[in-house]
C-alpha cells in the first residue's frame, strides 16, 4: 500500500547530514511496579519510528527490559524528584498508575512548562479527573498536545458513556480536540486523527484484528512522539504514525508471520526507513 496522499507530508527524506539530535529526541515517562514494561514498549515505538535519541524515565523495574529492547535509550529511574529530561517531545502516561504520585507527575508535566506532549493511557484518565474537578482549562501557555485515547479513555475525557463514543467515533474525536485544544488520535479500527481546530481529519485505513494486543497502544504513542519530533507538526506526525503502525501489522499478516509487539516494531522500522530514505513503501 502506498502512503495516502492526504498524509504524504508525514514521510520526508532524512537529511544527508542528519545526527541523533536533528532527527528528534523523545522522552518517555511512565511505568509502575505493576506495569514496568509499558514505557519500554513506547520507547521501542519511538525508536522504530525514527527517534534519534530516546530518554526513558521509568521505575527501576523497567531497567532490564529497557536494556534488552531499547539499549540505545538513556535510562533514568522515576522518582518524585525526577525532572523531565530535555526533549523535542515528551510521551507521558503508559503504565503510570492512578495513585497520588502519578497524579503529581502528570500535573508537574502538563502544568509545569511549555512543550510538546503526547498524553496516553493513565495520564489521560488523570487529565480527565483534573478537568472534572477544576472545571478549567489545564494547558500552560505554549504547550502543544496530542491525546491518544482508546474509546474508554475518550469517554472519560468527554464525561460520557463508552457506547456514545463507539456510536460516533469521528464526532467524539472532534469533541475532544475542541475541548482540550489538542490533536486527537482516537485509537481502534479506523483510528481517527483530528486537528485541534477541526480543520484537518484523517481516518486510518491500515491495521487488522490481529493487532488487538496489550501494548499496541503504547507502541503507537511512542511512534507519534518520534514522528512529531522529526516533522515538527503534530497532525501529519499523528496521522503518519497511525498509518505506519497499522501498515506494519498488515505486512506481518500478509507474510503469514506472528503479530507481536516486537514484530510490529521491527516492521515499522523497516517501512519507515524505506519511506524516509525516499524509496517506495511496501506495495
Amino acid at each position: 500500500m502506498e502512503v495516502p496522499p492526504a498524509i504524504a507530508s508525514a514521510f520526508v527524506a532524512r537529511p544527508v547530514r542528519a545526527d541523533k539530535y536533528s532527527v528528534g529526541t523523545v522522552a518517555v515517562v511512565g511505568g509502575s511496579v505493576r506495569y514496568p514494561n509499558a514505557p519500554v514498549i513506547a520507547a521501542l515505538g519511538a525508536r522504530a519510528a525514527g527517534a534519534g535519541l530516546v530518554r526513558l524515565v521509568a521505575p527501576e523495574a523497567s531497567r532490564i527490559a529497557a536494556g534488552f529492547h531499547v539499549p540505545e535509550a538513556t535510562f533514568e529511574e522515576a522518582s518524585s524528584a525526577a525532572v523531565l529530561p530535555r526533549a523535542d517531545v515528551v510521551v507521558l502516561g503508559m503504565g503510570l498508575g492512578l495513585d497520588d504520585g502519578a497524579k503529581s507527575r502528570v500535573r508537574g508535566a502538563l502544568f509545569g512548562r511549555p512543550g510538546r506532549f503526547v498524553v496516553d493511557a493513565d495520564a489521560l484518565t488523570v487529565l480527565a479527573a483534573i478537568r472534572a474537578e477544576e472545571g478549567a482549562s489545564w494547558r500552560c501557555g505554549g504547550q502543544e498536545v496530542v491525546l491518544t485515547p482508546h474509546e474508554g479513555e475518550a469517554a472519560r475525557l468527554l464525561g460520557c458513556a463508552r457506547e456514545e463514543v463507539a456510536g460516533d467515533r469521528r464526532g467524539a474525536a472532534r469533541a475532544i480536540a475542541s475541548r482540550y485544544s489538542a490533536t486527537v488520535v482516537l485509537k481502534g479500527a479506523g483510528t481517527v486523527v483530528v486537528a485541534p481546530d477541526g480543520s484537518r481529519e484523517y481516518v486510518n485505513g491500515t491495521g487488522n484484528p490481529f493487532m488487538a494486543l496489550g501494548g499496541a497502544g503504547d507502541l503507537l504513542a511512542g511512534a507519534v512522539g518520534a514522528r512529531w519530533a522529526y516533522l515538527g507538526s503534530p497532525f501529519p506526525a499523528a496521522a503518519g504514525a497511525a498509518w505506519l503502525h497499522g501498515e506494519a501489522g498488515d505486512l506481518l499478516v500478509s507474510e503469514g508471520r506472528d503479530v507481536s509487539i516486537a514484530g510490529i516494531a521491527s516492521a515499522m522500522g523497516g517501512i519507515r526507513v524505506r519511506l524516509d530514505s525516499g524509496a517506495p513503501g511496501p506495495g
